[in-house]
């Protein structure tokens, strides 16, 4: 197990700080590695009364394409997950949850980044107006579980926290019908 020596800032931006972590190897040697240190993220499943789910297709600057995804945001500092999980799913939808159920939280790239992400299912919705951000490119797709299935099998859908979400809902669904 390796053991801290320290860390400095190397890089900060907007949304996430570069620090590079000293620490001893499993060798006794010291080493460092660079680590991106971010607030958290939520993840969200907005499910409608009719069993569709809101997705989102979302332009992705970093890739140059736009991918199928569930909606998700950035925690503020000092902001509950929960608050997060509100606020993002207005911004980037328009709907408006009655009631939101945690689900689970993740790593998804533990190897260079702390980023929590927090899994929410979103129930009794109510449509309203997005409040997108004015480098966002997303527009909402309504799908039903068949298609999202599909979507799951083929490929079509590619954006891991999404595929975390709707593997471990679609998981614990069929677990609870066995």
């Amino acid at each position: 197990m390796a053991s801290p020596l320290g860390e400095e800032l190397v890089f900060t931006a907007d949304r996430y700080a570069i620090h590079r972590v000293r620490f001893v190897g499993s060798d006794g040697a010291e080493r460092s590695r660079d680590i991106i240190r971010h607030p958290g993220a939520v993840v969200l499943l907005p499910i409608l009364d009719d069993g569709r789910i809101v997705m989102i297709r979302n332009y992705r600057v970093s890739l140059a394409t736009s991918l199928l995804e569930v909606p998700a945001g950035t925690m503020e500092a000092g902001e509950d997950p929960r608050q997060t999980a509100h606020r993002e799913l207005a911004e980037e939808t328009g709907y408006l949850a009655g009631r939101l159920e945690f689900v689970r939280t993740f790593y998804a790239s533990p190897g260079i980044c702390d980023e929590a992400m927090h899994v929410f299912v979103a129930r009794d919705l109510r449509a309203g107006d997005p409040d997108r951000e004015l480098d966002e490119r997303i527009e909402n797709e309504l799908v039903r579980i068949d298609q999202v299935r599909t979507w799951i099998a083929d490929g079509t859908i590619r954006d891991g926290k999404t595929l975390v979400a709707l593997l471990g809902w679609l998981f614990e669904a069929d677990q609870n019908h066995s």
